[in-house]
């Protein structure tokens, strides 16, 4: 059950909320990759390479990746144990291509990673970063996510000091929030309970809400050190863009592929069960003195490197296109909820929060 507290008088920090959206590197567009019914985590023999799937984790797949990367060892440790392969592929360059090769590579595999971009250019170097199972179906999957997200959670928090980007922080919001929620439901006593609060402790707040206590994993931390440990270890990170699934089967020498495409998976793999969904950022100039996370119709991560504010929430759309008035209208909606702005009527885009949350099991209809 929820320990119940009576918040004290005294504010938290305000944050600075100035912004100018035309600035280099203020605006940024991702897309996640979601997909319906569950993520895709599992093997098949194709044109004689044995192929794992890591894929589909929509805004979960830093929260995750640890967890999966764990099950792409041993799935393909079964299998090097028959076959003696020593060589894997893996496919892409986010956040699960790169756990996944730094796990494949403690079985002393040859470990090459074949992706279009470079770690940096991918949707998980867009993150904003909170460890929450968010925007991820997993129908059918539920024993096998419980672990999954034991392992990541505790592979992150070991990881606390160490120059992977991970801080342990409170997090603030004026609902219950899924991400979260959904954690203590399926692995209850990983997180701290959630404390009811009689007043947010900041500026412009009346309202109850809750206080989490959760881990932020700033991904321009994370992925660099990934990137730069596996270079470090002799992994090779090869430029190549695959164009069809027998593209990908008869061009590589390997015979173990792990496929951690994202999106690419539904050209690739003629996966019509991905989703593209598309999200913008609003990137503020750091600000030290915040140290937490909140979360009201939209939210605010402040990180070492910026204030991330965000997210919209629009199904179906891959286009990576920045979008400078969506980003001003985050942040003067979330300056508002400060005080320190008037209210605005928001556009016409979906706000990423609890009530829209795509953290489904089973999984909701899309609706366009």
């Amino acid at each position: 059950m929820p320990s119940e507290r009576v918040d004290a008088d005294a504010n938290l920090p305000t944050p600075n909320f100035t912004f100018d959206p035309d600035a280099p590197c203020t605006c940024v567009t991702g897309v996640r990759p979601f997909r319906e019914g569950s993520y895709r985590l599992d093997a098949e023999t194709a044109s004689g390479k044995f192929v794992v799937h890591n894929y589909g984790h929509g805004g979960a797949g830093i929260t995750l990746s640890w967890g999966c990367a764990a099950k792409v060892k041993e799935i393909v440790q079964k299998r090097i144990a028959v076959s003696h392969d020593t060589e894997v592929a893996v496919l892409g360059a986010g956040v699960m291509g790169l756990t996944a090769a730094t796990r494949l590579r403690e079985l002393g595999l040859k470990v090459t990673i074949y992706s279009d971009r470079r770690p940096v250019q991918t949707t998980s170097f867009k993150a904003g970063g909170q460890w929450a199972v968010s925007v991820v179906a997993f129908e059918g999957k539920e024993e096998e996510l419980k672990g999954i997200i034991k392992t990541a959670y505790t592979t992150f928090k070991n990881s606390i000091g160490k120059g992977f980007g991970v801080s342990e922080v409170p997090n603030f919001s004026k609902s219950v929030t899924p991400g979260l929620e959904k954690v203590m439901d399926l692995v209850p006593g990983l997180l701290p309970d959630r404390v009811s609060l009689n007043r947010l402790p900041f500026e412009g707040h009346t309202k109850p809400g809750f206080q989490y206590q959760t881990l932020l994993v700033e991904p321009p931390i994370f992925l660099p050190r990934l990137e730069r440990d596996l270079k470090a270890a002799g992994v090779m990170f090869v430029p190549r863009k695959f164009l069809t699934k027998a593209d990908v089967l008869t061009s590589l020498a390997e015979k173990l592929i792990v496929n951690c495409t994202g999106l690419g998976a539904k050209r690739l793999w003629s996966d019509d069960k991905m989703v593209p969904i598309q999200g913008q950022l609003a990137m503020l100039p750091a600000q030290p003195a915040l140290k937490y996370l909140y979360g009201q119709d939209g939210y605010m991560f402040p990180r070492s490197d910026h204030v991330v504010i965000g997210a919209t929430f629009e199904e179906c759309s891959d286009s990576e296109t920045l979008e400078p008035d969506v980003c001003k209208s985050l942040v003067q909606h979330m300056a508002s909820l400060f005080g320190q702005a008037a209210p605005i009527t928001l556009p016409h885009f979906h706000i990423h929060h609890p009530s829209n949350a795509r953290l489904v099991n089973p999984p909701l209809p899309i609706t366009v």
